[in-house]
């Protein structure tokens, strides 16, 4: 089966799937009037320095202030000159994670910083801001305020490393630093320069633009979801972008035509009647993306809850009944089948965070390390930075994976206004007892006459056939007639009780 990079384009919103060998392993939506702001660079202003939580509010044009904590701040010289001869080892002392002692001696209100969004707004939180800036290229990632070159680790052959280390350090300008891409092995020297050039020019006009603007302004916007995708998933292994539009096509051919001229694979304009995602089978997935249970093969099953801190994904057997000797193989094979849906399910649905599995439990300790190294293994197709404990005693692992963007039901969904949420609401049975229990207390307050309840019809009717007693001893006590009223503008969980004269 091919690999290829679908591309889904209208008007207001964009869509892209990786699929590799029939399956989608990766899904992006952006919108236009909600458009990433990560990678962004912006001339902010501090709005507050919060010494008690070691960070700051920065206003960098956005509804929501941006959050800088003090390990992410780094201290620029007043003529921002980072293309220095500062030895490495003075430069890597102060850049990327080496946290002052107090933020309120190195910000102050109202100054002015350079800054990057590190993470999207999620929520009611602002943007995770940086000071250590990276512009990502094709090949590598610029890091200017940064004297550090690495290697992807998945580049494993120790003289290509040797071959990438020596390009960069040959050609990076003193004091600043190199990132280099997996996509970077085997890559020819002049387009590893090519790429370095790019970025280095890109900083140079970041760095003009700031000294003349006032804050808060952006400086630098990161490119949008089809250029970020080609550039980041286009790989050696890939067979064809598909995209559903003549402008997009083009757009793609002359970016790739720039900065990845050794493509081989096809750029295909999709013009068939059929969306372009439902031919590919690309829509049922994104609606099974948003269901919380998910079906395993075998017949077991995943439930799969997002919490404020963390998500919970839960093994279990379901119908699946055996086919080995024992409990145990039983319990084993269903493990294993759902290590592979557990993590297509984390990298589809963009799960971030504290995430804990939790696997049915097994008491042979070698078939909870079969599980793990299976996991582990899985894990290793994730571009995003993930760590996984081994399994506890009780079946559970505890894993994080790297957090950008908003996960796929927070950025397409929003909170159920009737459970606000939760995923339950009160029973019909509990708002009419509730009811119940209200008219007895608001009737005190009430003048003479009759009270008049109006409540949702399926509440309405609980009362008046399985409460009727209930209803009738209500009316003996307070003396008054209680009429009902049903009302299907009444979400089940509300009711008004007022006074009928």
């Amino acid at each position: 089966m091919s690999n290829v990079l679908v591309v889904n384009s209208t008007s207001d919103e964009t869509r892209v799937a990786l699929v590799e060998d029939g399956i989608i392993s990766e899904l992006h939506i952006e919108r236009k009037r909600e458009r990433g702001i990560v990678g962004n660079i912006y001339k902010g202003k501090i709005l507050r320095v919060l010494p008690g939580m070691q960070a700051a509010f920065v206003d960098i044009s956005h509804e929501r202030a941006g959050f800088l904590h003090a390990s992410d701040v780094y201290h620029f010289d007043d003529d921002f000159a980072v293309f220095n001869d500062e030895t490495e080892e003075a430069q890597v002392s102060r850049g990327r994670g080496k946290q002052r002692a107090n933020i309120q001696d190195s910000l102050d209100s109202g100054q002015e910083i350079l800054v990057q969004t590190a993470k999207e707004p999620m929520g009611t939180k602002g943007a995770r801001l940086t000071s250590h800036i990276s512009l990502p290229g094709r090949y590598v990632v610029f890091m200017p305020t940064v004297s550090h070159i690495g290697i992807s680790k998945r580049i494993e052959s120790e003289k290509e490393r040797r071959r990438l280390r020596k390009i960069v350090e040959g050609f990076r300008p003193p004091g600043t630093g190199f990132i280099v891409r997996t996509v970077s092995a085997n890559v020819d020297e002049d387009k590893l320069i090519h790429d370095m050039q790019s970025l280095i020019q890109q900083w140079s006009e970041v760095l003009e633009k700031h000294g003349r603007v006032k804050a808060p302004y952006l400086l630098y916007e990161e490119s949008d979801l089809i250029i970020r995708a080609v550039r980041d998933l286009v790989a050696v292994n890939l067979d064809a972008v598909i995209l559903d539009t003549v402008a997009d096509k083009e757009r793609v051919e002359d970016f790739i035509k720039k900065y990845i001229p050794g493509f081989e694979g096809d750029i295909r304009l999709y013009e068939e009647a059929e969306p372009i995602f439902d031919a590919y089978g690309i829509e049922p997935e994104i609606k099974g993306a948003l269901a919380r249970k998910v079906d395993l093969a075998s017949g077991g099953h995943l439930v799969i809850d997002r919490a404020e801190a963390l998500t919970a994904i839960d093994v279990n057997t379901g119908k699946f009944v055996g086919r080995g000797t024992s409990l145990e193989e039983t319990i084993l094979r269903t493990n294993l089948e759902a290590v592979q849906e557990v993590v297509y399910q984390v990298r589809l649905r963009n799960i971030g965070g504290l995430i804990i599995i939790d696997f049915i439990d097994m008491e042979d300790s070698r078939h909870r390390e079969k599980v793990y190294r299976s996991l582990e293994e899985a894990l290793k197709q994730d571009r995003a930075t993930t760590n996984a404990l081994a399994i506890s005693e009780f079946g559970l692992v505890e894993m994080t994976r790297k957090r950008i963007r908003e996960s796929l039901d927070q950025y397409m969904c929003e909170a159920c206004e009737v459970c606000e949420g939760t995923g339950v609401i009160m029973s019909r049975e509990t708002v009419a007892y509730e009811i119940l229990r209200d008219v007895h207390r608001q009737a005190l307050t009430f003048g003479e006459g009759h009270i008049l309840v109006e409540a949702n019809p399926v509440v309405i009717d609980f009362l008046r056939h399985f409460e009727k007693k209930a209803l009738k001893d209500l009316e003996e006590s307070l003396k008054r007639v209680v009429k009902l009223k049903a009302s299907s503008n009444i979400r089940i969980v509300d009711f008004k009780i007022s006074a009928v004269k």
